[in-house]
């Protein structure tokens, strides 16, 4: 093991017509003074609270939100866009979907998807692919849990050089365990809101940290409450009430007052004359239970995943206009961004990269889905300004032309064949007319 991974990190240099690079890459990661540290490997912080938080009520209707329509959707391999297909193409195309549709011995491609969208929605996903020796079986992949991959934030490109190790045991460097060491080639990581700061991506959970903390927190204190009901006040009998005089009033209030419905009438004077007072320690009802406030904190979480409020369960002012926009606006801007990461990885990293494809990409079907309402609007308005013909129109949607001449004609030219063939009719019949004896 130690052999190849010294193979895997010493092997041939990059590309000759490959440039230098001059600059740091996440400089961020590197101490002042410490350039050496560049080639040791850094690890994710709070894994493990990552993965409880993702457990919790708030955050599963969140994350199964984003993942269930995408793992229920339908895929393809195709040619790239303007590459015609030929029988080698749909050779191609014939093993990479066989591979694709059973990754690994364990997993269907749904259950496999699955998997990278909840951890790419924890923080970071990866999968480990590998090529075997079966022409019509060549790839295997295995998803990888991307919070146990620690990165080499020195990597130079180096297809031979290891990028990544995985380590058992969250939270440490080494986690007192065994170091797996993988090429570029070996493992896809990916990372969700990519920046130049750090190596590693940032999930909707992550940013969602604090929130579903403070969430778990007022849950709890409201569920004390509402479980022991106990009182929100108390009664200040004044002064100058002795021992005796305090469990006397104690005795009367259980024996006449609490249960009976009665409203209680008391006579007490202390010393100075001041008589019995309700002291009130924190509110009653929803407003003790921080009802508002969790609402607030349930838009925070969806608002995390860039989701609508309506999918955490907050429905106020809701109805069947905001509800739809809602719905449009989550697949537009959760749903869509995510199932696109996944299959550009999938196209560019396996696909492309592993199998040598390079002329095929991977892609979701249904992905951009259309309002079948504003695309007949738009259409009608391109019509009627003689910008598209039906045909054109009918070949967008994947519809056979129609037989009809009328079908490659603009509008103005239709209504000008309409009216010379009206024409003809009305001069044909006069014709005949005039024809008569």
């Amino acid at each position: 093991m130690a052999l190849m991974d010294y193979l895997k990190r010493k092997g041939p240099g990059r590309r000759r017509s490959e440039p230098q690079r001059d600059t740091f890459t996440f400089p961020n990661t590197v101490q002042l003074g410490q350039t050496g540290a560049r080639q040791r490997v850094i690890y994710k912080p709070t894994p493990r609270n990552l993965r409880f938080f993702g457990q919790t009520v708030y955050a599963r209707r969140a994350i199964n939100a984003i993942k269930n329509p995408i793992k229920l959707l339908d895929w393809e391999v195709r040619p790239r866009k303007g590459i015609d297909i030929n029988p080698e193409l749909q050779r191609q195309i014939d093993i990479a979907t066989a591979c694709l549709t059973n990754p690994n011995n364990d997993d269907s491609f749904h259950t496999f998807v699955e998997q990278l969208v909840e951890d790419v929605l924890h923080g970071a996903a990866a999968y480990e692919q590998q090529l075997g020796g079966d022409p019509l079986r060549p790839l295997w992949l295995w998803p990888v849990d991307g919070l146990s991959i620690q990165i080499f934030p020195g990597w130079n490109g180096d297809i031979n050089e290891a990028r990544y190790q995985q380590t058992i045991g969250y939270g440490t460097a080494y986690g007192g365990g065994h170091q797996i060491l993988l090429r570029n080639n070996e493992l896809v990581y990916l990372r969700p809101n990519a920046s130049t700061a750090t190596p590693f991506g940032v999930g909707a959970l992550e940013i969602a940290f604090n929130t579903i903390s403070r969430t778990l927190g007022v849950g709890e204190f409201a569920g004390n409450v509402a479980s022991n009901a106990r009182p929100s006040v108390g009664l200040d009998l004044g002064d100058g009430v002795s021992a005796e005089g305090l469990q006397a009033f104690r005795n009367y209030w259980r024996n006449e007052i609490e249960g009976q419905g009665q409203m209680p009438i008391m006579g007490l004077a202390g010393e100075k004359g001041r008589g019995a007072n309700v002291l009130r320690f924190y509110p009653e009802g929803d407003n003790a239970l921080f009802l508002k406030y969790q609402e607030f904190l349930k838009s925070e979480i969806a608002t995390a995943f860039d989701l609508s409020p309506q999918n955490l369960g907050v429905e106020r002012d809701v109805n069947r206009s905001t509800g739809e926009v809602g719905e449009d606006r989550d697949w537009d801007g959760a749903i869509k961004p995510m199932a696109h990461m996944v299959s550009s990885h999938i196209s560019r990293e396996t696909i492309q990269g592993l199998l040598g494809f390079s002329q095929l990409e991977f892609g979701f079907l249904g992905i951009d889905r259309e309002d079948e309402k504003q695309e007949a609007d738009v259409y009608a308005v391109y019509y009627a300004s003689n910008a598209i013909t039906p045909n054109e129109q009918r070949e967008r949607m994947g519809l056979p032309p129609l037989a009809s001449p009328y079908g490659d004609m603009i509008l103005i030219e239709a209504n000008q064949q309409i009216a010379q063939q009206a024409a003809d009719a009305a001069a044909e019949t006069a014709a005949k007319e005039l024809a008569r004896p």
